[in-house]
């Protein structure tokens, strides 16, 4: 289904929905023209002048870039409650293995600037600090605000033995972070996503100092904020003209997605077929492509990575080919 719970988050008006079949409809007209007239290149430059506007149009609706104030992520870790055999346990590991884990809350600054460096790192995010200005936020404004709670900002250090025991033992240190992230419509404050992003041991590797392991940390943790976002709000475009055929593969694709996108070349995109089945809309995933050059503000020639056989079959068959932005 093309349109999910989340995707309705990304298009929020119903004229866009209208603008898509719309545009659908031209595209097979296109499509159909192409494949009759493919020798007779003014019909086939003037089918193009026409459709893309409306192509063009389309792609800008679905790439809108929301505004994202990022607040206040609250610092509350979590107290266990001390027991006497809780105190031994803790006592017990320090001496035996040279385990210990200590609360930082000195670095609760440094985890919300590493969640806004995430959100700024989305492709359709446009990320600042604080609290929007008076009068920014209009009704047709697509923003959000964020707000979150640091659970824990920790580091474990255990003491190393080294194998050459003319190495005296030494400490090591590894990171550890939890933050729940709230995101809201500014609108009418209803909750877009809520997520709790954790970097633990399991992410990261021993290191000599406890700066290190919280910058390790701090890196890992904005690097999932992003990755989490652009999954959920990708870039789609549509597949405007196929490029050369080798056989029964598809080689290459134009795509209209471009420079005002933050298209850039290296872009891994997923291309999926949409066709309606029982009145709804079903897509199927066909394959990868990789933006190979970016050739202006909405278009981008693309290298087929993987499905040349089942995007050439779609594009062939008139079927509504779209493509979205990996992670």
């Amino acid at each position: 289904m093309l349109f999910n719970n989340t995707s309705l988050q990304i298009f929020p008006y119903h004229a866009f929905h209208v603008l898509e079949a719309y545009v659908y409809m031209v595209g097979i007209f296109y499509n159909q023209i192409r494949i009759q007239m493919k020798q007779h290149n003014f019909l086939f430059i003037f089918v193009l002048w026409l459709c893309l506007p409306l192509c063009t149009l389309a792609q800008s609706d679905r790439n809108t870039i929301f505004k994202v104030a990022v607040g206040d992520m609250e610092y509350t870790p979590k107290q266990g409650k001390e027991t006497v055999g809780s105190v031994l346990g803790t006592i017990s590991k320090a001496v035996l293995l040279g385990t210990v884990t200590t609360q930082k809350d000195n670095y609760a600054g440094s985890v919300k600037a590493s969640v806004l460096s995430g959100f700024g790192k989305v492709r359709r995010f446009h990320a600042i600090e604080g609290e929007f200005k008076d009068g920014e936020i209009k009704e047709d404004t697509h923003a959000f605000y964020v707000t979150g709670t640091i659970n824990n900002i920790s580091t474990t250090t255990e003491l190393f033995t080294p194998a050459d025991k003319s190495i005296k033992p030494y400490n090591v240190f590894k990171a550890q972070i939890e933050v729940a992230v709230h995101v809201k419509d500014v609108h009418d404050d209803h909750i877009v996503d809520t997520h709790t992003f954790y970097v633990n041991n399991n992410d990261l590797s021993w290191v000599k100092t406890e700066d290190k392991a919280m910058n390790e940390a701090l890196i890992i943790l904005s690097s999932k904020v992003a990755k989490r976002y652009n999954k959920l709000y990708p870039l789609t475009a549509s597949i405007v003209e196929p490029g050369d055929v080798k056989k029964d593969k598809q080689k290459d694709v134009y795509i209209d997605l471009g420079r005002k996108d933050g298209a850039v070349e290296g872009m891994k995109l997923t291309v999926y077929s949409i066709k309606t089945i029982a009145g709804k809309e079903a897509q199927k995933e066909l394959g990868t492509v990789k933006i190979e050059e970016v050739m202006g503000d909405d278009v981008s020639m693309c290298k087929v990575k993987s499905g040349a056989k089942e995007i050439k079959k779609a594009l062939e068959d008139g079927l509504k080919v779209i493509v979205t932005s990996s992670n």
